[in-house]
């Protein structure tokens, strides 16, 4: 597998995986690399990367073909969370613009990263690729389903190939889900375990992630194929988690019951703070007087979940997550792409525990 010399486009190339992606691209693979940027801003950390940036927006068709040319593969890394409007506008639209505009630029590839969420937050014994997509209600997830249905109905009789990724929980440098806010409200002691942390963590370190992604854009698989992803080192939460708290000093990590958390009656609740606590992070930008006012009902907020007993940083989605137990199946990703982790997972505590102090995260 190599990239050297070849022209790739990278979109989200100022978030946390496509910015790694870039990285790897640019200063191991030797590629040349058109970064697409939505907002420059962010772009503070992907300027150190010889790569060429190029402004751009996934939700505009029309404004991604200066960054398409050229290029032989696409990475579509571009996404979104939120509220319906905003995961739609970019995760199903912005995917089916990119696939269009690299259709009209003769791509002959599009790695396309999805998610695990696509099944849902309950799942069965035994996850593979086979398992059912499952639509919740909840944005993003439905959204990536439906990113995916327009992916595979779009490569039909088209000479552009697709080939979607579908991530675990991607953690290390930069993460914010896993990664950086966990250890945050660790020190605030606001994070919790789900009933004891037993349940099965299936996390991937983001260089693994990203060594899938390279195999796919090359790899001899068939257009709208999807591969499941994870570091291959299934463990529990708590196990996982408890490397974070060894970081900043801590001995343990306080844990809630799924079963009270996920009451009807905690849940009404926590669905009311929620909505208050939403009202106040949606005029956080406004004047001063009232980003001060919003602090202190923000802060309010979560005290009064604490006291509650409701887990500040999760919505039922991660109750649900971080307490079930099962199996994940990677044996396609391992035959199909050639897939293998190339971080263990002590090596990639070790780097994400350096990096942390390098940004003074943790002291």
């Amino acid at each position: 597998m190599t990239y050297a010399g070849k022209r790739v486009l990278v979109t989200g190339a100022t978030g946390f995986v496509g910015g790694r992606l870039v990285e790897r691209l640019t200063f191991e693979q030797r590629a040349e690399v058109n970064a697409l940027v939505h907002v420059w801003k962010n772009a503070a950390w992907l300027s150190r990367c010889p790569a060429t940036l190029i402004e751009g927006d996934v939700t505009r068709e029309a404004s991604l073909a200066p960054a398409m040319i050229g290029a032989e593969i696409v990475f579509h890394c571009a996404a979104s969370g939120g509220d319906r409007a905003a995961c739609w506008a970019v995760n199903v639209d912005g995917t089916a613009n990119v696939l269009r505009a690299a259709q009209g630029a003769g791509i002959r590839r599009v790695v396309y990263l999805s998610s695990i969420a696509v099944h849902g937050p309950r799942l069965p014994a035994r996850v593979d690729e086979t398992t059912p997509l499952v639509r919740t209600g909840v944005p993003y997830g439905d959204s990536k389903i439906e990113a995916e249905e327009v992916a595979g109905s779009f490569t039909r009789g088209r000479s552009v190939q697709v080939v979607i990724l579908r991530p675990t929980y991607v953690w290390g440098p930069r993460s914010r889900w896993y990664t950086i806010e966990p250890i945050q409200q660790m020190r605030r002691n606001a994070w919790r375990l789900v009933d004891g942390g037993r349940g099965s963590c299936h996390a991937l370190y983001v260089d693994n992630l990203v060594e899938a992604m390279l195999l796919a854009g090359q790899a001899d698989v068939d257009s709208g194929e999807a591969f499941i992803l994870s570091d291959g080192e299934p463990c529990t939460w708590k196990e996982f988690f408890q490397h974070y708290a060894r970081m900043i000093g801590f001995s343990t990590v306080p844990s809630i019951s799924s079963r009270r958390a996920l009451h009807p009656a905690w849940k009404m609740a926590d669905g009311l703070l929620g909505r208050v606590q939403d009202w106040f992070e949606k005029r956080r930008a406004g004047v001063e007087p009232f980003r001060f006012a919003s602090r202190v009902g923000r802060y309010s907020i979560r005290r009064t979940r604490g006291v509650l007993g409701v887990a500040a940083p999760f919505v039922n989605w991660d109750i649900i997550k971080y307490g079930q137990r099962y199996d994940l199946d990677l044996s396609r990703a391992r035959a199909r792409l050639g897939y293998r982790p190339i971080v263990p997972r002590s090596e990639a505590m070790r780097l994400t525990e350096e990096w942390l102090r390098d940004q003074r995260v943790i002291a």
